[in-house]
């Protein structure tokens, strides 16, 4: 391969592994409204692409959300997705709630119900 064209696949590279390391450093966030008359008190968020659900990190790390509250949850997995399908758990009437594939690039959000 000639100089100019290694220097090139060089720079294409490079350039690709920035932009997943942007997309996977970039702030997500997903604003949740619990509309419901139950207190949640668990949230979990699993990659839209995944076949199951990640239920080893809480995000709302032992807050709760009560009813009539809004919050900004804040997902830092270091994943290079935007998408995702969320998962509350309300305590009270013993049932999750699910949204699926909400944007949390773009602030997404979710009225609970």
């Amino acid at each position: 391969m000639k100089p100019s064209k290694r220097l090139l696949v060089v720079l294409v590279l490079a350039a690709m592994t920035h932009a997943s390391y942007a997309i996977a450093s970039r702030a997500k966030a997903v604003n949740v409204t619990n509309n419901t008359s139950y207190t949640m008190g668990e949230f979990y968020a699993s990659a839209s692409d995944s076949s199951s659900w990640n239920t080893n990190n809480n995000l709302l790390a032992g807050q709760t959300i009560a009813p009539g509250q809004t919050i900004t949850i804040i997902i830092s997995d270091g994943l290079a997705t935007c998408h995702y399908d969320l998962m509350a758990v309300l305590y009270g009437s013993a049932q999750h709630a699910y949204q699926y594939r909400v944007n949390a690039c773009r602030n997404g959000s979710w009225t609970l119900q």
